[in-house]
């Protein structure tokens, strides 16, 4: 029998085409290769911390080798920046979106997740023909170690900079500091041409990455996590099993003789300082042992995310002071009103304290910080060496979230000698010293 042909119309034979010469050109099996180098890290800590293993000396060196192999990609992979970029912020942040299913809006998860991975396309296309332009006057490799060092500090899309090259830095013997940075893409940049420099470089970066120490607090934490799903944190006839268990958290502390306990964000979904019995009995316990816990503050008709302290039966109450943006706020100067009806049910933003909270727990002072902002770089530069972290990841669970969060952490409280205390929701709940 003759062989039958449909004959597409001219429009669609277009539209193939098109599209066929646009994944050629800004996709390839290189793109792939250097996105999972640089995603590796992410998953591999994510699943250290779930097993609550720990990142000891033959872990460092499969951290540190893979991340010579994603610095080395960029130079010598001949791979496609529009493909680059999209894989990595695919690998990345697929999960941002997984917050719109509880406001009813799951359809738009993979939309979220496919204009994330554009977005970052485009930036790294931009880069692409940045470093065509400078290698014509060889400065390209030049272009690329700058940028990759410092050009992420400036790409924060709705104030969200989480794609931060140190992070691959975390898990290693090296300090994630912009010095040793700028030593370690050199060394991958110049190990064809200049091998011996290349070397030194490599060398250059562990000097510069001296093993220092902070005092700890002379008081026992006792940093709790609990698992709360989402789709209950708000529920009220659940509350009240939430407000039960954190006192069992609490009274299991005390019996354990710890000094301080610490609970997640939102551990008391209410506004706290309105139920005068629930602040009593708290007050009364802080006798026993200094507590610190999420919950919501009305305060002269406005909604603020806070950390209560309650110590000697005395409270101090911290509001959040940066929002997480499309879920605490919307961050556009139009629409916003409408967004809001639209998408969140009417549901009015947060306000915000002036400035980041500081508070002292037995003399010792110490920041506090709410979910997002405990990975803003900007708190981490204030004095006191000593961060109390109280975040809800269960937004954004079953997710590599948490592990981007404690990398990015981990980065910051190394690199300005933190200790970081971090009571989680949804995840496992962890301290981390700068020196472990």
């Amino acid at each position: 029998m003759p062989k039958l042909t449909v004959a597409l119309p001219e429009v669609l034979v277009r539209i193939r085409n098109s599209c066929e010469s646009f994944f050629k050109e800004n996709f390839n099996t290189n793109s792939l290769k250097l996105a999972i180098f640089f995603s590796l890290p992410v998953y591999i800590n994510f699943f250290l911390l779930e097993y609550e293993v720990s990142v000891n000396f033959p872990l460092k060196i499969l951290f540190f080798l893979i991340m010579c192999a994603a610095f080395y990609s960029i130079f010598y992979l001949k791979h496609k920046w529009f493909g680059s970029g999209f894989f990595i912020g695919l690998f990345w942040f697929w999960w941002i979106g997984l917050s719109f299913r509880y406001y009813g809006l799951s359809f738009l998860v993979p939309f979220v997740s496919l204009g994330i991975a554009v977005f970052y396309g485009i930036l790294f296309w931009l880069i692409g023909k940045a470093y065509n332009l400078f290698d014509k006057v060889n400065f390209g490799e030049v272009f690329l170690i700058l940028f990759f060092a410092f050009g992420f500090d400036y790409v924060s899309p709705f104030t969200f900079d989480w794609l931060k090259p140190e992070i691959l830095l975390a898990n290693t013997f090296v300090s994630p500091t912009k010095p040793v940075l700028v030593l370690l893409l050199a060394s991958a940049a110049f190990v064809k041409k200049y091998r011996l420099i290349s070397v030194v470089l490599l060398f250059a970066a562990f000097i510069f990455s001296p093993k220092e120490y902070v005092k700890m607090p002379e008081m026992d934490f006792y940093v709790a996590s609990t698992d709360i799903p989402q789709d209950k944190k708000w529920d009220e006839s659940y509350i009240p099993y939430e407000i039960k268990q954190n006192f069992h958290i609490i009274n299991k502390a005390i019996n354990l003789k710890k000094d301080v306990v610490v609970l997640p964000e939102s551990a008391f979904p209410l506004f706290l300082n309105m139920y005068d019995d629930l602040m009593d009995r708290l007050k009364k316990l802080s006798n026993k042992i200094t507590i610190v816990t999420g919950a919501l503050h009305l305060k002269n008709g406005k909604y603020y995310n806070a950390t209560y302290v309650f110590e000697n039966g005395d409270v101090k109450i911290l509001d959040k002071h940066i929002l997480v943006p499309f879920g605490e706020y919307i961050p556009l100067p139009f629409f916003q009103k409408e967004i809001n009806e639209l998408f969140f049910g009417g549901a009015s933003d947060y306000a915000t304290s002036e400035k980041f909270g500081i508070f002292k727990i037995k003399n010792e002072l110490f920041i506090n910080a709410i979910c997002y902002e405990a990975t803003v770089e900007g708190l981490y530069k204030l004095k006191p060496n000593y961060v109390v972290a109280l975040s809800n990841d269960a937004w954004f669970m079953p997710s590599i979230m948490p592990s981007l969060q404690q990398m990015l952490i981990k980065v910051y409280s190394k690199k300005y000698k933190k200790t970081v205390y971090h009571s989680i929701n949804g995840f496992r709940s962890y301290i981390i010293g700068y020196e472990e």
